[in-house]
């Protein structure tokens, strides 16, 4: 019997022998963050911190086993919050692991990228894991230095938004829906009716827009050619290769690489890899999670797929998203 299962069952034991129990199943986010060293350097003179980006970029609660946690916004806040009273970090590693996420909270946090790095004169270095791709290539902007596999997916510079539509199944099997609106755009992107041509127009000029910011980031950040820019604003993916040859990125390599360089983009020259957990883990390399809602937690789901996840789990709103 696992730990795990053995603590279910104590707690199990408890509530029936008492009526209610109090059982820690899970790091408590209100304690401090705790440093560890994932990497030890002889004769270091700074600090490299990797934070983790991993998943839908957004500022929903993360959910865990009878238990919610900071979203993702939130986290990477906390870290900066953190390494910004420490003067020997000498660069922030983001380590990206997403296909992006919510245009708001993408935004949200290239913005606060930029005022850590104004306000500590500490750098960032970015290193794309599988994906960065949309959010988390808008968020990479912010970078002093963007890295990414040679078998990265990133790009998909744009804007999504998914709107499904029933009409004809609720006629179908009968059920009417009565909507009462104020405006004649109150209901824009109801799935209880068919889009009109003011409401394609309505949405295709707010995606416009909102695309339009992005495109503004990466070419004040990026210098890249006309040729680049057109084909970028087909929303196209890269490989980690053709973003290097298109100047979307900096350069190749592996996150051994990425602690090393981010040590020199920060003026030090022998640099100590850390990362921030709120519990410790004793075998943490450079490519553990930290941060996590509960490490080892079991999620309980009676449907556990995750095959439409991206797609189905998507809540009113524009995306800077690439959907596979």
């Amino acid at each position: 019997m696992n730990n795990m299962k053995k603590i279910l069952l104590l707690a199990v034991l408890m509530t029936t022998l008492t009526g209610c129990a109090t059982i820690k199943l899970g790091p408590s986010y209100d304690e401090p963050l705790k440093e560890q060293v994932v990497k030890e350097t002889s004769g270091a003179d700074g600090k490299v911190l990797i934070v983790n980006i991993s998943g839908i970029i957004s500022d929903e609660p993360a959910e865990g086993f009878l238990q919610s946690g900071p979203s993702m916004l939130d986290k990477v806040l906390m870290q900066l919050q953190r390494a910004e009273k420490d003067k020997a970090i000498k660069t922030v590693l983001l380590k990206i692991n997403s296909l992006g996420g919510g245009v708001t909270s993408s935004d949200i946090l290239y913005h606060e990228l930029l005022a850590f790095k104004k306000r500590t004169g500490k750098k960032v270095y970015v290193q794309m894991m599988d994906a960065a791709a949309s959010g988390g290539y808008y968020i990479s902007m912010a970078a002093d230095h963007i890295q990414a596999h040679p078998t990265t997916v990133t790009g998909s510079v744009g804007v999504i938004i998914v709107l499904p539509e029933i009409s004809e199944l609720t006629d179908k099997i009968g059920v009417e829906i009565h909507t009462f609106k104020s405006g004649n755009h109150k209901d824009t992107g109801s799935p209880f009716r068919k889009l009109n041509d003011a409401d394609t127009k309505l949405i295709k000029g707010m995606i416009s827009e909102i695309a339009e910011r992005f495109y503004k980031v990466v070419t004040e950040r990026r210098q890249l050619s006309d040729e680049v820019i057109k084909e970028m604003k087909t929303a196209r993916i890269y490989s980690g290769d053709k973003a290097l040859k298109d100047g979307l990125i900096d350069s190749l390599g592996y996150l051994s690489d990425a602690t090393e360089k981010a040590c020199k983009l920060g003026g030090a020259k022998k640099c100590h890899v850390v990362t921030y957990r709120f519990d410790e883990n004793a075998n943490a390399t450079l490519y553990s999670p930290n941060m996590q809602v509960a490490e080892n937690a079991p999620q309980v789901n009676l449907i556990q797929s995750k095959l439409l996840d991206s797609s189905l789990n998507l809540k009113p709103g524009n995306y800077y998203l690439y959907l596979r």
